[in-house]
This record gives C-alpha cells, sequence and structure tokens, in this order.
C-alpha cells in the first residue's frame, strides 16, 4: 500500500449534500483533507475547484486528490489539464482500483448523482489502498512525455 497521507478534496454544488460525510469518512481513515470544496447552495463553476485540487497534487502538497460533482466527468476533464495529473473518473470498484493499479491515476472523480454515498466511500477506500503496479509504468511514461511535447 501506497504511502499516502494528505488528499487534497473538492465538490461542486451537486455533492453539497455529501461533502461533509465524505470529508469525515476520510479524517476517519486518518488522512489529513485539505478541503477545496464549494460551501454555499447556489450553483458554482466545478472547473475552479478541479483546478484547486489538480495544483495542489500536482506541486506535491497533497499525495492525491478526490473530486466529486454531479457525474465526475466535468472535474475530471478540467483536473486533467493540469500537467502531471491524471484523474480518472470511476464509476465502479473495478474503475476504482485499475485507476490506481494500472493508470497510476492521482485525482478520483466521482459522481454524486450517478453513485450513492456508500459506493462513493467504498471506491475512495478501493483507490487509496490499491497501489500502482510498475509493469504498466512504459504507458505513463508515454503520457507524460506527450504532456512534455505541449
Amino acid at each position: 500500500m501506497e504511502n499516502i497521507k494528505k488528499l487534497a478534496f473538492g465538490t461542486d454544488h451537486a455533492a453539497i449534500e455529501i461533502r461533509d460525510t465524505v470529508k469525515k469518512y476520510l479524517q476517519n481513515m486518518g488522512y489529513e483533507v485539505k478541503d477545496f470544496g464549494f460551501c454555499g447552495q447556489v450553483g458554482c463553476d466545478y472547473p475552479d475547484f478541479a483546478i484547486q485540487v489538480a495544483e495542489v497534487v500536482a506541486n506535491k502538497k497533497a499525495d492525491k486528490g478526490i473530486l466529486i460533482c454531479g457525474t465526475g466527468i466535468g472535474m475530471s476533464v478540467a483536473a486533467n489539464k493540469v500537467k502531471g495529473i491524471i484523474a480518472a473518473v470511476c464509476w465502479n470498484e473495478d474503475t476504482a482500483r485499475l485507476a490506481s493499479q494500472h493508470n497510476c491515476a492521482n485525482i478520483l472523480c466521482l459522481g454524486s448523482r450517478t453513485s450513492t454515498l456508500s459506493e462513493i466511500c467504498h471506491r475512495i477506500k478501493i483507490f487509496l489502498n490499491t497501489p500502482f503496479e510498475e509493469r504498466h509504468q512504459r504507458r505513463i511514461d508515454k503520457i507524460k512525455k506527450i504532456e512534455s511535447c505541449q
């Protein structure tokens, strides 16, 4: 298991009802959580929170990130614009495990409108507890090479 201690956490208005519970869940698992989440009740722009979390992870001020919006897609698209980020939308247990194991994802993106709170917490646990398998490193290196050409 990786030695993950610090997490960057962000949500938009779609996750307002679950954000405090998820944050407490992460803290109860022993993580230090830097919260960039939305606290109001009106609409907001998910890229603002995704970029903040992605920059903290990319700059190694957090070990990994967790982002939650309506589907996870918007957060993933925005976070992946930051160099050094591999943000994965995970729809089930297998994708959460494989995002870490095969893709070396450093940000997990989830959907509050597409998953239950229990499913979200379970996917987070799987993502954080699954180590990257080094046999996939050459593929990750190819992704990093693409970034360096831009």
